[in-house]
């Protein structure tokens, strides 16, 4: 649960069904039953239900490096819900990429160019 500007943002799931597939609102009416459960005095009324999509890759590893066939280019995305963990070693490895370092850790399992 997070306070935002307009009231609470209840939020904490994983739906793995595709672009095309409607939510499943039953996820979020399970969240909100918790909510009423911990928090006996908070108000849901009106409450309205938002489902977001998030960056990921078929094998889940983010895609870091250059990007193919764009001289200066170089991506870092494709961290899922892990972004904040696997932002700060996918930016330290970018930029060893960028500027020539060796890494500590190997690229390629990373690279832009592994689904091509």
């Amino acid at each position: 649960m997070t306070p935002m500007e307009g009231g609470l943002r209840i939020a904490g799931t994983v739906e793995f069904a595709g672009l095309d597939a409607p939510p499943n609102e039953r996820r979020a009416e399970v969240l909100l039953e918790h909510a009423r459960r911990m928090f006996a005095k908070v108000d849901v009324t009106g409450h309205s239900l938002w489902m977001g999509f998030r960056p990921s890759t078929p094998d889940s590893l983010p895609i870091v490096g250059a990007a193919p066939g764009r001289p200066g280019l170089y991506l870092a995305f494709g961290h899922g819900h892990f972004g904040m963990t696997g932002g700060p070693p996918s930016g330290r490895l970018l930029s060893c990429l960028i500027t020539g370092r060796e890494p500590e850790l190997d690229a390629a399992p990373y690279a832009p160019t592994r689904f091509l």
